[in-house]
């Protein structure tokens, strides 16, 4: 019987301090062990470093290691620097104002080794909580709306949590289904950073931006590309909790309920954006992706990356978001 591999983990900080403890102890409680972690420092101005040193050497864990960067280099290059210490299959990235469940690991290598379909990246559902911590609501996926939904439904029994009175512990019940989704679409979307755990082997192929290119929504540049190039796993179940503290370099709203917007940033010239950089990696990087993805899935890339960045607001209703779910079931049925 096979065993399983090595995960590794960048835990990149940068003016977390009242955080980044919470984020180290959640990784070294993971059920799964074999695992090695570099906590880096993004050149961090508010005791972060002594902070995470105290972190560590209470902790005594072999499999953490610590490095400080001596500018700031933005998320990419923190990651980056991580990267550089690792040589693991699996990589997994925890922003350090978040922090995850023990399960993390475990659940995350399972469905990127499943029977059924390799992909380049899985990711799951969070919790959101406030800087105490506090549950403020039981999903992130409010992307997952279905704008023809009836005017009223039932909410399975299974996504209302059970509340300890005494404890005040909000409890949820497990889905194990995994989601598999073979393409990008433009009503496609995932999660933060720390709800993802890549093939390594992918990241190196298109992480090839320049880090001031890259200070900020990694996640969204490489999940977008992974859709595009592999497909993805999406695991229904809360693994970590997302922590709007009021202070986020990007959620910085509050939660209102309904389709909420994290941000108060508009989003859609953020979008655009990084949309350009990944049609950049396609155009740049073309030689090595059609090696690695063959000629086909490369050029449907390229297609659908284009046409969403000719339409504008492709992940929003109207004539092109329309446009963009013919092409897809023309090029895909």
């Amino acid at each position: 019987m096979a065993s399983t591999p090595e995960v590794g983990i960048v835990i990149a900080n940068h003016d977390n301090a009242a955080y980044v403890t919470d984020a180290i102890a959640s990784v070294s409680t993971q059920t799964m062990r074999n695992v090695r972690v570099i906590v880096v420092d993004d050149h961090s101005k508010d005791g972060s470093h002594e902070v995470i040193n105290t972190t560590l050497n209470r902790l005594d864990d072999k499999r953490f290691h610590y490095i400080r960067l001596d500018r700031n280099r933005g998320q990419a290059g923190a990651i980056r620097a991580g990267l550089a210490l690792l040589d693991t299959p699996f990589v997994s990235f925890l922003d350090s104002d978040d922090y995850w469940y023990d399960d993390f690991i475990q659940k995350h290598l399972a469905a990127h080794l499943n029977a059924d379909f390799p992909v380049g990246l899985s990711y799951c559902d969070s919790h959101i909580v406030n800087a105490d911590a506090q549950l403020l609501a039981g999903t992130a996926w409010w992307f997952e709306h279905d704008a023809d939904e009836p005017t009223a439904r039932r909410i399975p029994a299974q996504l209302v949590p059970e509340i300890d009175p005494e404890s005040g512990h909000a409890v949820f019940k497990t889905d194990t289904e995994l989601v598999l989704h073979p393409q990008w679409s433009p009503s496609w979307a995932s999660n933060s950073m720390a709800s993802m755990m890549f093939r390594r082997s992918f990241v190196d192929l298109v992480l090839t931006l320049p880090d001031e290119e890259l200070r900020l929504y990694v996640d969204f540049f490489l999940s977008t590309l992974a859709a595009l190039l592999t497909g993805t796993i999406a695991i229904p179940e809360a693994l970590y909790a997302y922590r709007m503290h009021g202070e986020n370099k990007h959620s910085n709203a509050v939660v209102l309920g309904g389709e909420y917007n994290s941000s108060k940033r508009r989003w859609e010239p953020i979008r655009d954006a990084i949309l350009k950089q990944v049609f950049n990696v396609l155009h740049y990087q073309a030689d090595a992706l059609r090696s690695a993805f063959g000629d086909y899935r490369h050029e449907q890339a390229v297609v659908l990356m284009r046409a969403a960045l000719r339409n504008g607001h492709a992940d929003r209703g109207g004539k092109s978001r329309n446009k963009l779910q013919e092409l897809l079931r023309r090029t895909y049925s």
